[in-house]
C-alpha cells in the first residue's frame, strides 16, 4: 500500500537521522578533545626543546652555519638570527625566499617586539600564516651577548598529519555507521508496520466480508417483503418465514460481530468465578441432543468417574465455546453418525475433545479455521454457518488463557481439543 510506504520511508529516514546526528556530534566532540590535547602536548614539546637551544645559544660565542644548518635539517625549525636587528647570512643563503619571507613576517609580531622589553630570555607562541598554514614560534633574546636575537619557527606536520588521518578515518566510520543505520531502521521498521498492515487488510477483508454476509439475508428480506404485497394470503405465511428465518441469521450474525469486536477492544464481558466443568459439558449434551437426533447423529459423553475440582472460568462463555464445536460437528456430520463428547483433567488441566466422524478438514485448512469469515467450503453453500463461530471460540479459549487446536479423528473426521487451565 502507498501510504505504507510512504510511512516506512519516513520512519526509516527519522530512526536513521536522529542516531546519525548523535553519531556525528559526539564524533565531532571526541576529535576537538583529542586535536586540543594532541596540539598542546606538541606545543608542550617545542617549547621544552626551545629551552634546550635556548640553553645552548646563552652559552655560545660564536654561532656556527654548521649547527644552524643541523637544528634547520629537513626542514624542522626555521632558524633565523639577528645581531643588533641584522639577520645573519645563514638565513639569506640557506632558506628559500618563501621562507625568509616568513621569518619576516614572524619578525613583526607584537610578541617578538615586545620581546626585549620584558627582559624576557624566551617566549613561545603559534602563529597561522597568510596560507592558513599553523606555526610554532620561539622568540629569544640571547641576554649573555645582549645584542642576539633568535627567531625559530617550527611547523608541527606530524601532528597534522595525525589529526587528518583520524578525521579520514571518523569519516568513514561515521559513513559506514550511517550507511548501517539506515539499512537496520529500513529493516527495523518494516517489521514494527508489518502488524499494523496486516491488522488493517485483515480489517478490511473483516468489513468487506461482514458486508457480503448482511447483504444475502437483507436481499431475501428485501424480496420477500416485496412478495408479500402481491401474494394470495395462502402464500404469505411462506414468505413471512422466510423473512423470519433471515432476520434471526441477520441477528446472529450482527451478535457475532459484537463478541468479536469486544474482544478485538478488550472489553469482552467475562464472569469469572468457581465453576463445575462437567455439569457444563452435561448441559451442553442435553441442549444439542435434540438437534442431533433430527439429523439421526447420535451423540455420546464421557467423563471420569472421579469428581472433578471447580474451575475458575466464565462458565457461560465456556458453555457458548462447547456450543460452537458441538454444533458445527453436528453440521458437518453424515447422516448415521455420532459425535464424542469428553471431559478429563490432568496435571492441573481440564481438556475437552469433541471429536466427529464428518467430513473432516483438510490440512490447508486446519490453517486458517480460526480466521474470521473462513468456511472450507468456497460456494459458502452452508447458510447455517456464517464463519465466526470458530473465530469466537478461538477469542474465548485466548480470553481464558486456553489452547485451542484440531487434529484428524481417528477412522476420519476431526477432534477439537481445549486445554482450560485448572
Amino acid at each position: 500500500m502507498p501510504v505504507y510506504k510512504k510511512i516506512h520511508r519516513r520512519l526509516a529516514l527519522v530512526f536513521t537521522s536522529i542516531p546519525s546526528l548523535i553519531l556525528v556530534l559526539m564524533s565531532a566532540a571526541f576529535l576537538s578533545l583529542s586535536e586540543k590535547a594532541l596540539y598542546e602536548n606538541s606545543f608542550l614539546n617545542f617549547s621544552r626543546e626551545m629551552d634546550t637551544i635556548v640553553s645552548y645559544l646563552e652559552q655560545q660565542d660564536v654561532i656556527s652555519y654548521e649547527w644552524l644548518a643541523k637544528i634547520s635539517d629537513n626542514g624542522k625549525y626555521l632558524p633565523a638570527i639577528y645581531d643588533q636587528g641584522i639577520l645573519l647570512s645563514y638565513a639569506q643563503t640557506a632558506l628559500s625566499r618563501q621562507e625568509q619571507q616568513l621569518l619576516f613576517q614572524a619578525a613583526q609580531l607584537e610578541p617578538v617586539a615586545s620581546l626585549r622589553r620584558d627582559l624576557c630570555a624566551h617566549k613561545e607562541f603559534t602563529y597561522v600564516s597568510s596560507q592558513k598554514e599553523m606555526y610554532y614560534i620561539c622568540a629569544a633574546s640571547i641576554q649573555a651577548n645582549g645584542t642576539l636575537t633568535a627567531l625559530i619557527l617550527h611547523t608541527p606536520e606530524t601532528v597534522t598529519r595525525q589529526i587528518k588521518l583520524s578525521r579520514g578515518c571518523f569519516l568513514l566510520l561515521n559513513a559506514a555507521g550511517i550507511i548501517l543505520l539506515f539499512f537496520f531502521s529500513w529493516h527495523y521498521t518494516k517489521r514494527l508496520l508489518s502488524p499494523i498492515q496486516k491488522s488493517q487488510e485483515a480489517q478490511a477483508a473483516f468489513i468487506a466480508a461482514a458486508s457480503h454476509e448482511l447483504r444475502t439475508p437483507l436481499s431475501v428480506i428485501q424480496s420477500c417483503a416485496s412478495a408479500v404485497r402481491n401474494a394470495p394470503c395462502g402464500e404469505q405465511p411462506r414468505f413471512l418465514a422466510a423473512i423470519e428465518k433471515e432476520s434471526r441469521r441477520m441477528s446472529r450474525l450482527v451478535t457475532d460481530l459484537l463478541t468479536l469486536s469486544r474482544a478485538d477492544s478488550h472489553t469482552l464481558h467475562m464472569c469469572i468465578q468457581e465453576t463445575e466443568l462437567d455439569t457444563v459439558l452435561l448441559d451442553a449434551f442435553e441442549h444439542f441432543c435434540p438437534l442431533a437426533g433430527k439429523k439421526q447423529i447420535s451423540i455420546h459423553i464421557e467423563l471420569a468417574q472421579d469428581l472433578f475440582p471447580t474451575c475458575l472460568c466464565d462458565g457461560e462463555r465456556i458453555a457458548q465455546l462447547l456450543g460452537i464445536l458441538i454444533s458445527n460437528a453436528i453440521s458437518y456430520q453424515n447422516p448415521g453418525g455420532f459425535i464424542k463428547l469428553s471431559l478429563a483433567y490432568e496435571n492441573g488441566t481440564f481438556i475437552f475433545r469433541v471429536a466427529d466422524h464428518g467430513i473432516g478438514i483438510s490440512n490447508g485448512a486446519k490453517a486458517h479455521i480460526f480466521e474470521r469469515f473462513y468456511r472450507a467450503d468456497a460456494s459458502r453453500s452452508r447458510q447455517e454457518h456464517l464463519g465466526l463461530g470458530l473465530s469466537i471460540a478461538k477469542e474465548i479459549a485466548d480470553a481464558h488463557q486456553a489452547g485451542i487446536d484440531v487434529q484428524d479423528a481417528p477412522g476420519g473426521g476431526t477432534v477439537f481439543t481445549v486445554r482450560l487451565p485448572g
